[in-house]
C-alpha cells in the first residue's frame, strides 16, 4: 500500500516539474520576442504586412498618410469608409447599418470594416481610442475624416462631398 502512496507521489513530483519547466520556457520565450527590435523604415517589408504600415501624421489627430495598406484604402477614383469596430461593440452594428446606407446611395463609395482584435497594429498607428470610429479613405490610403462612435448620416454626407466633387476639390 505504501509503495502505491509512494509512486502516486513521484507521479505528482514529476508532472511539477515537467509545468514548470514549461512555464520557464514560454516566459523566456515571451522575453526573448519583447526584446526583438521593430524593422525600421528602410526595410517596409511586403505590403499589407505590419512593416508596410508606418505612421507619418505630424501630430495627433492630424491627417495620415501612407499608413494603411492598400487592402483598406479605397479603390482608384472613390473613397473608403473605413470602420475600426470590435466583435462585442453594439453601437458597431449601428455604425455600419449607417455606413452601407450611405455607400448604397453615394456612387465611388466603399465601405471596409476592420475588427480591432485582427488588425491592433492599426489602433496604435491611427491613434483610435474607441470603437466604432470610421474613417474616410481617399485611394492613397490618407485619412480624409474621422468620426468616432455612431456616425450621423448627415455628417458623414457632408464629409463625403469635398472628396467626390471635382468642382469644389479644386475650388
Amino acid at each position: 500500500m505504501t509503495s502505491w502512496v509512494l509512486l502516486a507521489a513521484g507521479a505528482v513530483v514529476v508532472v511539477v516539474l515537467v509545468a514548470g519547466v514549461v512555464l520557464g520556457l514560454v516566459r523566456a520565450r515571451r522575453r526573448l520576442a519583447a526584446q526583438r527590435v521593430a524593422p525600421t523604415d528602410d526595410d517596409p517589408g511586403p505590403e499589407g504586412t505590419r512593416r508596410d504600415l508606418r505612421a507619418v501624421a505630424p501630430h495627433p489627430g492630424a491627417s495620415v498618410s501612407g499608413v494603411l495598406p492598400r487592402d483598406l484604402a479605397a479603390p482608384p477614383g472613390g473613397v473608403a469608409l473605413l470602420q475600426l469596430s470590435s466583435q462585442f461593440c453594439a453601437d458597431c452594428r449601428a455604425s455600419r447599418a449607417v455606413l452601407t446606407d450611405v455607400a448604397s446611395e453615394r456612387p465611388g463609395v466603399t465601405v471596409r470594416e476592420v475588427d480591432v482584435a485582427v488588425r491592433p497594429e492599426l489602433v496604435r498607428l491611427l491613434g483610435i481610442r474607441r470603437t466604432p470610429t470610421t474613417l474616410v479613405v481617399d485611394p492613397a490610403g490618407v485619412e480624409l475624416a474621422r468620426t468616432v462612435g455612431v456616425p450621423r448620416r448627415a455628417d458623414l454626407l457632408r464629409s463625403l462631398d469635398p472628396p467626390l466633387d471635382p468642382a469644389r476639390r479644386t475650388g
